[in-house]
């Protein structure tokens, strides 16, 4: 994930540099609280691992006239298990960085749509074998969203990200952070995986001078399955309540 921060800093600068001199150019800097409650499985770790754990998201949107970029990081938040193996309880955490294009599509501003790239960071271990699995993904996403506006500066806001097509390779270590070899000492494969992901959110806000607070519910599905065998890779589902502060700068 670090590797490709760069790419998305200079997509960021290149794409905010026409606007900077535009008269109807914002930017909105915020951040999210969550308290999450989640559970993944995985094809070697059937014992559903679950959690509530707190969670945190970084935000910036540039608006340049019709248009928004938006960027947003979420650090790693992760689960453990309660039962205990000879490797220690099983675990598992999950971070995310999505970057989006979207554009206005009603006179009034209410509706938006467009795409982006996500880039997805997964790992979990299996505290009876002590096997270790990661995955890096990184995809292309269609995003949509609304604000509705309401009396006395207070709106409604909800927004949908989806990746149709997520694929990638499970990386699979034993406790050594090795290949994993089978009972006969053959090295197993990794894994590829191919799935969907949904992440989908609401949220009542309010705005006070030049910031805005926003305060409902955000989830997470993501599902994929080995792409030769058919079997679950992983399954992770999670949600939880929100409370978000942005702070809007110039226009």
């Amino acid at each position: 994930m670090r590797r490709s921060l760069p790419v998305f800093a200079c997509i960021w600068l290149l794409a905010s540099a026409p606007a900077l001199a535009d008269s109807n150019t914002q930017t909105d800097v915020g951040a999210l609280a969550a308290l999450v409650v989640g559970t993944h499985v995985g094809s070697d770790n059937p014992v559903p691992v679950s959690g509530v754990v707190p969670g945190a998201v970084l935000e910036v949107t540039q608006h340049f006239d019709r248009l928004r970029l938006h960027l947003e990081g979420i650090p790693t938040v992760g689960a453990t298990g309660s039962n205990t193996g000879p490797f220690g309880h099983s675990s598992a955490s999950l971070a995310l960085l999505n970057s989006t294009l979207m554009v206005d599509v009603d006179p009034q501003r209410r509706f938006r749509l467009g795409g982006g790239v996500q880039i997805i960071d997964l790992t979990s271990t299996n505290g009876s074998n002590g096997d270790v699995n990661r995955v890096r993904i990184t995809s292309l996403i269609i995003a949509g969203g609304a604000t509705l506006p309401l009396p006395r500066e207070h709106f409604v806001e909800a927004n949908l990200m989806v990746d149709p097509n997520l694929r990638g390779v499970l990386l699979v270590y034993n406790y050594l952070g090795q290949a994993r070899t089978s009972n006969v000492g053959t090295v197993m494969p990794n894994k590829p995986e191919a799935g969907a992901e949904v992440d989908y959110s609401a949220a009542y806000g309010w705005r006070r001078g030049r910031v805005e607070y926003l305060i409902g519910g955000r989830g997470l599905s993501y599902h994929t399955r080995n792409t030769s065998l058919g079997e679950l890779v992983d399954r992770n589902v999670g949600g939880g309540a929100t409370f978000e502060v942005r702070f809007l700068l110039g226009k």
